[in-house]
């Protein structure tokens, strides 16, 4: 009768221990997601700045192409610097975590709220800048010192995001919708703020009324063969590995393409009829990602799924930068007293010859830009979970 009731404390006993190792795993989530709500909001608030600072730069440009009144004073101005001003805010809350949570300091996104701060202190310094290049040089064109340092701090800001989000979804105990959700988002703004970085050395329209920066045609043609199909794969890359299920990389595509669309089609109305035209690289994207996720049964597609999914997405890189990026290819079908943008609304054919003639370097290019991201994108990764893990 003894042993039997030694038995059941010990069973007793047991199921105690078991009962509050299991409130302590909880507790512990719950203090694991507790702590990360100041930069979780940083990041987020920091998201919401980039991406009005990226749509506003984005709609100014089409503003200038358009020929609307330019002063520093428009709305495109007022968006874009309203963004910078968000940023600010997520800067000093960035900076708050910083200086008041020192136990943050050891945590691998904490590296994103410093490129948060170091972004935005670049735009902050531009936003003044850039009115007083306007007023000694007037209206300036694409490339100019102010516009370049603006456009870097904007995507070291959108860096900073995806870098926190990543990370903290990496390292929740306990998964966070809202976290998943966003990356993907995080991941557009980024490729767009990637996409017009690169649109400094290639786009034919930073001479102004004083400097004439516009890049030479074959350099800048060359370089949109190369740099920006092998950019936009690494990103998709990333963006699919963030979370490694089907769907995430179609999702920052199509927060790329709504940015595109919205900012430099929709504030156009004579470019309305491209609109159906971005269904295909959507499409593209779409089938890029379900192979890249290794959905095909085919093991030989499975092999290779990193090189097909990138000539698949490289082959649309002319979409995903219409209709800026045709006017660097327009300079060679027209004369120099035509400016590129202007033809566009009835050149839609020879658009389309233009597109299918990127179609094969910029395959070229996407799939090596995928080989990259698959080998050193994913070592770099690989080294920072094992040091985590040590």
């Amino acid at each position: 009768m003894l042993e039997i009731l030694l038995i059941k404390n010990r069973n007793y006993d047991t199921i105690l221990s078991s009962k509050c190792t299991t409130k302590e795993l909880k507790t512990s989530k719950r203090t694991e997601i507790s702590t990360i709500k100041l930069p979780l909001l940083s990041f987020s608030i920091a998201l919401i700045g980039v991406s009005l600072s990226m749509w506003g730069a984005s709609w100014d440009i089409t503003s200038h192409l358009l020929r609307t009144p330019e002063t520093f004073f428009t709305p495109s101005h007022g968006v874009l610097y309203l963004g910078v001003g968000i940023s600010l805010v997520s800067a000093i809350l960035s900076l708050i975590t910083l200086l008041t949570k020192r136990q943050m300091r050891e945590k691998p996104f904490v590296f994103g709220l410093k490129l948060i701060i170091a972004g935005t202190i670049l735009q902050v310094i531009a936003g003044p800048g850039d009115f007083y290049w306007h007023e000694l040089f007037g209206i300036d064109g694409l490339l100019s010192p102010t516009h370049l340092t603006l456009a870097l701090g904007i995507m070291i800001v959108s860096i900073g995001t995806v870098i926190g989000f990543g990370r903290i979804h990496s390292n929740l105990v306990e998964k966070n919708g809202f976290v998943k959700s966003v990356i993907p988002v995080s991941f557009g703004i980024f490729w767009f703020s990637v996409m017009w970085l690169i649109f400094f050395f290639v786009l034919p329209i930073s001479e102004g009324d004083t400097h004439n920066f516009n890049p030479d045609p074959y350099v800048a043609i060359a370089l949109g063969f190369v740099a920006l199909p092998f950019a936009f794969s690494m990103v998709f890359w990333s963006a699919s590995k963030s979370l490694n299920i089907f769907g995430a990389a179609s999702a920052s595509t199509l927060t790329f393409l709504v940015m595109n669309i919205t900012s430099n089609i929709i504030t156009s109305e004579n470019l309305l009829i491209y609109l159906p035209w971005f269904a295909a690289p959507m499409i593209s994207s779409i089938i890029a990602d379900y192979i890249l996720s290794k959905k095909v049964k085919s093991k030989l597609i499975q092999r290779h799924s990193e090189k097909i999914s990138g000539i698949i997405l490289g082959s649309m890189f002319f979409m995903f930068c219409f209709p800026m990026l045709s006017m660097t290819f327009l300079e060679f079908y027209l004369f120099n007293d035509v400016f590129p943008y202007d033809v566009l609304p009835t050149a839609s054919s020879t658009v389309a010859e233009i597109w299918m003639m990127t179609a094969i370097p910029g395959a070229v290019s996407g799939m090596l830009g995928m080989m990259f991201a698959s080998r050193k994108l994913c070592g770099i990764s690989n080294d920072h979970t094992t040091k985590l893990e040590i």
